[in-house]
């Protein structure tokens, strides 16, 4: 019986590992399609033909924004897949930074007209309990370290 866990536990560990690399991969294809995507939204952006000016206006700037943003939080997703990969562990750290990015995100493309006061009073709640989760595992770790 023990054999057959064994066996168990080793397939699955393969076929996770198998998944893993999948999973990595395919995350690498959206970032550079994310990043294909930017260059071609700041060309057509850019190159108005129209009056041939280089200038963008605020909408112009928030879509390229939220792209940028878009990108640095699928690159934060490679980064744990990959710590995942080689550590099997995923660490909170890396979790809580793309959460941050990720409301950043929101934040910085927040229409705060649009909301209820409600919405934006728990959006500072998330971005308050991001900060202390993230500073008190900055903490606990420089502690480990001393």
């Amino acid at each position: 019986m023990k054999k057959k866990i064994d066996t168990i536990l080793t397939v699955t560990h393969i076929v996770k590992r198998w998944m893993t690399i999948f999973v990595l991969i395919l995350m690498l294809i959206v970032v550079l399609a994310s990043v294909f995507e930017l260059a071609v939204v700041l060309y057509q952006e850019v190159v108005d033909e129209s009056n041939g000016l280089l200038i963008l206006d605020i909408n112009e700037l928030f879509r390229i924004f939220g792209f940028v943003f878009i990108i640095l939080i699928g690159f934060e997703l490679l980064e744990s897949i990959e710590m995942y990969f080689k550590e099997n562990i995923v660490h909170a750290e890396v979790v809580l930074l793309i959460a941050v990015i990720a409301v950043s995100r929101k934040v910085i493309l927040l229409d705060i007209e649009k909301y209820d006061p409600t919405a934006i009073m728990g959006l500072s709640l998330v971005i308050l309990a991001l900060g202390v989760c993230y500073y008190l595992i900055k903490r606990g770790n420089k502690s480990e370290s001393s």
